[in-house]
């Protein structure tokens, strides 16, 4: 197995395109591609996210990572996280988390029990509660020390993407089109 940031500009169109339809769903209506926009056009323009994929020993992706820089550059937060079908690596998804967690400076939002304990036998090992009831959870490089010190992450909003949708078509279609090309052409091998 082996982490690839995934740097080429057409695999991470196609590896983010593949990788919002997976969290959100084929039924979820606009969020993907809202997802797929504000990535593309906020944080990739500011260099602020990074598109990574766990591949097996033939280059296979088996799990797609979405970080995103906290504010001041110091930290990274995940912010997607899927598993591809695979046959040759067991939970892939925490396979991925558990090497991001030794190398990065990493934190991870926990929404229940269940997740919460998948990230903790990924090596995230320090957890606190979030004033909107998530756990926060950080890895061993992380430099916060708790909930005061925590940089804040850099986002954006998606309902405004959805609003930029409906007042210029043209982008919406420039979005949808980039997006369908994505999913049309997601990689076999990296």
């Amino acid at each position: 197995m082996k982490v690839v940031n995934v740097k080429n500009a057409v695999q991470r169109e196609a590896c983010l395109a593949r990788l919002c339809v997976e969290v959100f769903g084929h039924e979820a209506g606009i969020a993907p591609l809202a997802s797929f926009a504000g990535t593309l056009g906020i944080l990739m323009h500011q260099e602020a996210a990074q598109v990574l994929a766990l591949t097996d020993r033939d280059g296979r992706p088996v799990a797609l990572a979405l970080l995103v820089l906290d504010a001041g550059g110091r930290s990274m937060e995940l912010a997607m996280l899927q598993s591809l079908p695979s046959d040759s690596v067991i939970q892939p998804a925490e396979a991925l988390v558990s090497e991001l967690a030794q190398k990065a400076p990493l934190r991870v939002n926990a929404g229940d029990a269940d997740q919460e304990a998948m990230f903790t036998r990924c090596g995230i090992e320090r957890w606190f509660d979030e004033p909107r009831g998530l756990r926060v959870g950080l890895g061993p490089k992380h430099p916060a020390s708790g909930l005061d010190d925590l940089p804040q992450s850099l986002g954006f909003d998606q309902g405004a993407i959805v609003q930029s949708f409906k007042q210029d078509r043209e982008v919406f279609e420039g979005y949808k089109q980039r997006f369908v090309t994505g999913l049309e052409n997601f990689p076999e091998r990296l």
